[in-house]
């Protein structure tokens, strides 16, 4: 059920950024962002399940718990630099199509 939460949320701020470029397409960017903090916020909870059940898999085998906090650091990292550097080509996109 919430990932029908999620594709409402992603398609309807889809069509208010379809609106929003037509008259002000600056504000667009920020519609994004926000239904991405919004959706992001919405899969919070999912992750920490899944934080949790990397945890337990971790405390049952040999794998210090360490290493696995560790790779789950990094993946963030590289999550949150892809959708930096989305963001980057869109308004570059943007600003060059003017």
């Amino acid at each position: 059920m919430e990932i029908v939460k999620i594709i409402g949320i992603g398609l309807v701020s889809l069509f208010i950024i379809i609106i929003i470029k037509q008259y002000k397409p600056e504000f667009a960017v920020y519609v994004s962002l926000g239904a991405s903090v919004l959706i992001l916020m919405l899969v919070f909870d999912k992750l920490t399940n899944i934080i949790d059940l990397l945890n337990n898999f971790a405390s049952k085998t040999a794998v210090n718990t360490t290493y696995i906090m560790l790779l789950l650091k990094i993946t963030g990292i590289a999550i949150l630099t892809e959708f930096a550097v989305s963001i980057c080509k869109d308004c570059r996109r943007k600003c060059n199509s003017k």
